[in-house]
């Protein structure tokens, strides 16, 4: 009798683990560095050159408008003595306000510069994300995470270039 049950156990043990195993799908596991896709993108690196000379752009033009200052303020040095009383008072108050022109002109530059830099990083940090989703349904991953996220990874799993070259190749 106890031949048979012992028996009978194991065979309702056996089908029991048939019944409840899990076959556990294929994990793919992608790594990108986001830092060097945000320095090595032809894409990026151009946009930001052109932000680069438009910030240059209006640093010229703030540069001309403080030499213009600095013109008024040499002729009034220079030429304040020789100048009638009411002269030196137009001269000087045009100088007032040029500086106080310049100083609101700066600081609304650097506010339009500042606010359009983190403009374009959210924009740039959304577009590699979108790459990324399409790599990895495109590839079929299971995921893709963020090298900086990671203790440790083989760099077989490391899927940078191919979000570099997908991301380029975009309009």
């Amino acid at each position: 009798m106890r031949r048979p049950s012992l028996l009978l156990t194991c065979f309702l043990a056996l089908i029991t683990a048939n019944v409840f195993t899990v076959y556990a799908a294929e994990v793919k596991i992608g790594v990108i560095d986001t830092q060097e896709i945000l320095t090595r993108s032809a894409k990026i690196i151009k946009i930001r050159a052109d932000f680069t000379r438009e910030i240059e752009a209006k640093r010229q033009e703030l540069l001309k408008r403080q030499s213009a200052a600095q013109a008024i303020e040499t002729e009034i040095n220079t030429k304040g003595s020789t100048m009638t009383a009411q002269a030196l008072r137009e001269k000087a108050e045009t100088l007032r306000k040029e500086l106080r022109d310049l100083t609101r002109m700066r600081e609304e530059i650097e506010a339009e510069m500042q606010a359009k830099d983190t403009e374009l990083g959210r924009k740039f940090l959304t577009a590699i994300r979108d790459t990324a989703r399409e790599y990895l349904k495109k590839e079929k991953l299971s995921i893709i995470v963020e090298k900086g996220s990671i203790v440790a990874s083989d760099e077989a799993i490391d899927v940078t270039d191919q979000i570099i070259k997908l991301y380029d190749s975009k309009q």
